[in-house]
């Protein structure tokens, strides 16, 4: 049938009111028109035999695929109905992909699994469990995001950008989930893997990722390994990837802040939010901001860490960004303990612990019980303290340098207590973890204090000075690299730890 038939009988079906034309096209140099009511639209569609809704839904399809411009879900309905499940199945993964992008998690899982369903193969399937597993690393489903990573890496060409991708969902989840080991074994793969001329910048990103969740877990040689290579790579790369940059800065951040260079890991991570921000990153730019919050209150500024840190819970619920979401409460009853606040300071902290727990997200559970068991402890609840702060320690292995410091909580819920000699086993054993990695991520002054105050509250006054020298040249060594003279003021001054060691080195060491 020709234009001008159609066009005329188009046109009495709008004079009848059955259908309307569309003002704003979908397609453009196209005339559009929809049915008025949902009613009639069913109402015709009822009409249609089975066989007859199949052609039409394959013609559609295939009308609006070679029409350009078509939304990527009414093209996967139209091929999945019309009975071509592999021109479906790709129509899926653009509006799975798509649905990421936007940040509609939960749409993206459900596409990717209906063009599975519609017997995706190949690369197609690995890029549809790829999109998967990055879906569930930020809703919190962390088991899953491992095991849809792992399938999709087995499915996808090998050092393609989707396969790099993958990796990187599967080892921030590990990560997060306490197994190191694997962390390393993916990470060999990506680094010895040769990537496609499109993947050079995905692969910098996994590497950089890499980088980052080795050195919070205190495996810093690895982890600066890796940042090497990744800022020689970068050095060759005729493109500049603002993805691969923004990474990099949050490793090095992260590294920074590891080693006891506060200000500069402050600095390298606002440099990584506005590179995300750049690239469109809004999940990675708000946990970078949380990470911002976070040494923040290291170096003491703890109004300015709360400002932070309820601004990225607050974003972070806005994105259904699970596990964010726990971290910075988490994050922010510690702060809030600092500020006095200690109330809500527990409550934020027992809702992050227990959601963690339930979803099996080891490393925000260990941190968060350890912050509990600092806010019990400033309370006054000692029972409760040595509690989660056991609570805590037992999950150690899956967090190491995170567990030295919940080790120095307990340490102190003990004392409390008045059980000086398991005080001071524990502060002793909180102490030697400290010295095997050199440095922590943070708490490090609270377990050089802890050690002092259970050997002078146990009678070992020498042992005490010895204890409490070291932990003020220690102290006084970090706040040397701190160049600005005002946060290095803060530091020493606002942060209760390291004020009180300074104050207890005066006491019994003079001078």
């Amino acid at each position: 049938m020709g234009g001008a038939p159609v066009a005329r009988q188009l046109g009495e079906l709008a004079r009848r009111e059955l259908v309307l034309r569309r003002h704003e096209v979908r397609i453009a140099g196209e005339v559009e028109y929809q049915f008025r009511h949902a009613l009639v639209r069913e109402a015709a569609y009822g009409t249609l035999t089975e066989r007859d809704r199949r052609v039409g839904h394959a013609l559609a399809g295939d009308w609006l695929d070679r029409a350009g411009g078509a939304d990527a879900m009414a093209l996967a309905e139209h091929f999945e109905i019309g009975g071509a499940p592999a021109r479906a199945a790709d129509a899926y993964l653009r509006a799975a992909e798509e649905a990421l992008r936007g940040g509609d998690l939960g749409a993206a899982v459900e596409r990717a699994d209906r063009g599975l369903r519609c017997g995706a193969a190949g690369d197609t399937a690995g890029r549809l469990r790829q999109v998967q597993a990055e879906a569930h690393v930020w809703r919190g489903d962390l088991s899953l995001a491992v095991e849809r990573g792992a399938e999709a890496v087995e499915r996808i060409e090998r050092g393609s950008a989707a396969w790099f991708s993958a990796i990187t969902q599967a080892v921030i989840a590990l990560s997060k989930l306490g197994r190191l080991d694997e962390i390393e074994r993916w990470m060999t793969l990506a680094a010895d893997t040769i990537a496609t001329v499109d993947a050079q910048g995905v692969k910098l990103v996994c590497l950089a990722n890499g980088a980052t969740q080795l050195t919070i877990v205190g495996r810093y040689a690895e982890g600066r390994a890796l940042i090497e290579t990744v800022e020689r790579a970068l050095m060759n790369i005729d493109v500049r990837d603002v993805r691969a940059i923004a990474h990099l800065h949050e490793a090095r951040s992260c590294l920074a802040i590891c080693t006891g260079d506060l200000v500069a890991g402050m600095e390298r991570m606002g440099v990584a939010i506005r590179a995300f921000e750049q690239a469109g990153d809004h999940r990675n730019a708000c946990g970078a901001r949380a990470g911002l919050g976070c040494a923040y209150a290291e170096l003491g500024d703890f109004k300015g860490a709360e400002t932070m840190l309820r601004a990225a819970l607050e974003e972070a619920d806005r994105m259904h960004l699970h596990d964010l979401k726990l971290a910075s409460k988490a994050n922010l009853a510690q702060v809030l303990t600092y500020r006095g606040q200690l109330v809500e300071a527990r409550a934020l902290a027992e809702a992050a612990a227990s959601a963690s727990h339930q979803t099996g997200i080891v490393r925000t559970e260990l941190f968060a019980r350890c912050y509990l068991a600092k806010a019990c402890v400033a309370l006054g609840d000692l029972d409760a303290a040595e509690r989660e702060a056991r609570a805590a320690v037992a999950l150690s292995p899956s967090a190491p340098t995170l567990g030295v410091q919940a080790s120095a909580v307990l340490a102190r819920a003990l004392l409390g207590l008045g059980r000086t000699e398991e005080a001071i086993t524990t502060a002793a054993e909180a102490s030697s973890l400290l010295e095997s990695f050199g440095t922590l991520e943070e708490g490090e002054s609270l377990v050089r204090l802890a050690f002092a105050e259970a050997l002078a509250a146990g009678g070992r006054q020498d042992e005490a000075a010895a204890a409490i020298a070291s932990a003020r040249a220690a102290l006084l060594a970090r706040a040397d690299k701190l160049s600005d003279p005002g946060w290095r003021g803060r530091f020493l001054r606002d942060v209760p730890e390291n004020a009180r060691t300074l104050d207890l080195a005066r006491q019994w060491l003079g001078g």
